[in-house]
């Protein structure tokens, strides 16, 4: 069964309980009319008009627990998927029993407190070529089963999943150049996460073994309609920790993860290389109900070896594009993330400006939002995503995803 059809089951199955469960379910539903400059398929797609509904429901079942469902179903103009979509992001049951807290079904776990880049964010995949004006919508879940523990200083959370799923990432179409996107491995994958509690401080330390979300870019042969690439995603295991502080008002934020993979060592340029990511900064609350977000981001990429070295150029080109999707086009990497938000009219207007900039190639995005809350069941959005810097970098890959958007959407 397609994505459509099953949030569209989701749907339905929620709006019968509904009639019989009134008391018990909690949902939220929005209806979205969107208008894009482009796409977020590296393409020059022009205008395109969207439409969806988004909702979210918790049906309390009393002892025996609850259900949650999210899901969306949308039809989009220019669409290469046959202009119609729907994914059932998350369809859990949660239950008590004794000391633990059981999750069966499909979920969408986030890790990290650092804001907008996290290291050990590697639980949930996403749609990076979905147009929503949100990135965190971006997200879909994944079968698991999560048995957590309250150990009365903090908690214990211990993942299953019987599966790999993959990040959907876009490619540039290039003349005689196929792309093969395997399916992600039948393997299953665990993560284990202690979470720590205390007055005005947080912080948790993590474990990831498992396949890696965002695959990897490599040549898998000739035809006779020319070059063959793969997306393949590679084993990965992830060593995590973060911290969140509160002092005088400022709101200290720290991740960093270790993250191991299968590279085979510096003439290796088919798979990520390991490395050591640290992010950290601040957030300040300034006058005229104003935030100000800044954060440093420091990467050490392992047995790094630049694809200049390659003498055939077809494995060099493939190399950069790898490295740039990994971001790992230099062995050490600095960067820069900021965000500015301010509110007027009784917060029900917010501006937002935010961006990150990278070192070695440098390469950033700069992003602009305004949210107004017309009512309170009506609101209208607007943006630009402006990306630059080489195509062998991180975010000048993504100049053709220059995009400019607004949203009108309906919610209850």
């Amino acid at each position: 069964m397609n994505g459509r059809r099953l949030a569209t089951l989701a749907f339905s199955l929620l709006a019968g309980v509904a009639n019989v469960h009134a008391q018990a379910l909690d949902t939220t539903l929005s209806l979205r009319g969107d208008a894009w400059s482009g796409s977020r398929q590296l393409d020059d797609a022009g205008a395109i008009a969207r439409s969806s509904a988004w909702g979210r429901a918790k049906l309390s079942l009393g002892d025996a627990g609850r259900v949650v469902a999210d899901a969306w179903v949308g039809v989009q103009t220019r669409d290469p998927q046959a202009g119609q979509r729907g994914v059932v992001r998350e369809l859990y049951w949660r239950i008590d029993t004794g000391p633990l807290s059981w999750t069966l079904g499909r979920q969408m776990p986030v890790w990290g407190r650092a804001d907008g880049l996290n290291p050990t964010d590697q639980l949930s995949p996403r749609d990076f070529t979905l147009l929503v004006p949100e990135d965190s919508e971006q997200r879909r879940g994944n079968q698991a089963v999560q048995a957590a523990a309250d150990l009365g200083f903090g908690s214990l959370s211990v993942f299953w999943f019987p599966r790999a799923a993959s990040h959907t990432i876009p490619l540039q179409a290039v003349p005689g150049v196929s792309v093969l996107r395997e399916e992600p491995p039948r393997r299953s994958m665990t993560a284990v996460k202690l979470d720590l509690a205390g007055e005005g401080i947080d912080g948790s330390i993590s474990y990831f073994d498992g396949s890696d979300p965002l695959p990897d870019l490599a040549v898998a042969g000739l035809s006779a309609g020319g070059l063959i690439l793969s997306l393949r995603n590679q084993p990965l295991r992830v060593l995590g920790a973060d911290l969140s502080l509160t002092h005088d008002g400022v709101v200290w934020r720290a991740e960093a993860a270790w993250m191991d993979t299968a590279n085979s060592g510096p003439d290796d340029y088919t798979r990520k290389k390991p490395r050591l990511w640290l992010v950290a900064g601040a957030e300040w609350t300034l006058p005229g109900s104003t935030t100000l977000g800044l954060q440093a981001s420091l990467q050490k990429v392992m047995d790094y070896r630049s694809p200049d070295s390659l003498a055939d150029p077809v494995q060099r080109e493939v190399a950069w594009r790898q490295a740039a999707i990994a971001n790992q086009t230099s062995a050490h990497q600095f960067g820069l993330l900021w965000r500015l938000a301010s509110r007027w009219r009784n917060d029900t207007l917010m501006a937002e400006m935010s961006g990150v900039i990278m070192s070695s190639p440098r390469s950033g995005l700069w992003r602009t939002r305004l949210t107004w809350s017309i009512d309170d069941h009506w609101q209208l959005l607007a943006g630009t995503d402006v990306y630059f810097g080489p195509p062998h970098s991180l975010w000048g890959q993504f100049r053709d995803n220059r995009l400019a958007t607004v949203q009108l959407r309906r919610g209850w």
